[in-house]
């Protein structure tokens, strides 16, 4: 049987090059751009930008002499991504949407629709490498460390893994984009996305449209009262602009304080460190929880360097997470991806 390798195609380079890259080890291709949304919103990205980019898709696609076809997720993606992103904002969280995207949406309803029309293979642009043996399946950083996603990815489950192909996760991205050049490609100089797609600009107009913010007090340690915030959502641990309160040194955001609706500030940085936390909605991408070894490193947010873990603790639902170092800045709502050197283990949603 000839596997039907479906290619999720976004209207950028790399998932331009991937879809070529596969031509040559597969007879049968076919680019599948999701229409995840409708500019309904003033603060998401102009209706000309989402159809260009479907068009850029559809054009390289014609390039490549590949059939194109649209898949329609708006309705899921509205309920299961946007409004996932405004709840956690307005109880005080700050959230990675793209790691929940990954196994509900692209994985989950396209795949899921890509399957009943009868695809078994399904690709990404996505810089990760994926490692078979025998049976078993892993996902690995990307040979452009730079550039490596595998961090976006710890919501998939092994069997998501084991149908996808991942072709650019052992090319550097300045090799993708020259390839892109030399097949003269239409997005060879087109430029990487915005980390939100749903949103055009500063993040906080799009918060502001669709949560009420109600004014509070900054205080600090202690619990004196020292200025007033604009609104909870539109600030974050670590954060230190924004913070416009008469003050001796610079201030940082320590805590947001739902229940009083005060924002916790200090102006010693070194306040924001700490070597524990806890993580929930846990997900084992490599199929089994780690085992409590040397080796385990952890990341609680993309940009991120890892940091070495002295120890983990199960408590049914949740992980207690104990580092040989203290991190700045551990937040609320972010993920935390674990690896075993390169690989990756899974993750959870820090608490």
């Amino acid at each position: 049987m000839t596997d039907r390798i479906a290619v999720a195609m976004s209207g950028g380079v790399d998932s331009a090059i991937a879809a070529y890259l596969l031509m040559k080890s597969y007879d049968e291709v076919t680019g599948v751009t999701m229409q995840h949304f409708d500019a309904t919103s003033s603060n998401y990205p102009h209706p000309e930008s989402i159809a260009e980019d479907i068009r850029d898709a559809a054009r390289v696609c014609a390039a490549l002499s590949l059939e194109h076809r649209i898949v329609d997720v708006r309705i899921e993606f509205r309920k299961k991504i946007i409004d996932y992103f405004i709840s956690e904002y307005a109880r005080g969280s700050t959230p990675n949407p793209c790691t929940l995207c990954n196994p509900v949406i692209k994985w989950g309803i396209l795949w899921d629709e890509l399957q009943d029309q009868g695809f078994s293979r399904f690709a990404t642009g996505h810089y990760v490498k994926k490692q078979e043996r025998g049976r078993s399946c892993y996902l690995k950083r990307a040979k452009d460390r730079e550039k490596d996603q595998s961090y976006m990815l710890w919501g998939l489950t092994r069997e998501q893994v084991a149908s996808t192909i991942f072709p650019n996760g052992n090319y550097k991205k300045a090799y993708i984009r020259s390839l892109a050049r030399k097949l003269d490609l239409p997005v060879h100089d087109k430029g990487d996305s915005q980390e939100i797609c749903f949103i055009k600009g500063h993040y906080e107009e799009f918060l502001r449209e669709h949560i009420t913010m109600q004014p509070g007090d900054i205080v600090d340690l202690s619990g004196k009262i020292i200025g007033k915030h604009r609104g909870l959502p539109l600030y974050t641990v670590g954060q230190r602009k924004g913070l416009h309160t008469p003050w001796k040194s610079a201030l940082y955001v320590m805590k947001l304080d739902m229940a009083d609706n005060c924002l916790v500030v200090t102006d010693n940085e070194n306040d924001l460190y700490d070597n524990k936390f806890t993580a929930g909605d846990l997900n084992w991408t490599s199929g089994d929880p780690p085992r409590p070894q040397t080796g385990i490193t952890v990341q609680v947010r993309y940009n991120s360097n890892p940091v070495a873990v002295s120890k983990l603790i199960f408590h049914d639902s949740q992980l207690e997470v104990i580092l040989d170092k203290a991190v700045r800045a551990i937040t609320p709502g972010q993920s935390a991806v674990f690896y075993d050197q390169d690989r990756l283990l899974g993750g959870g949603i820090i608490k």
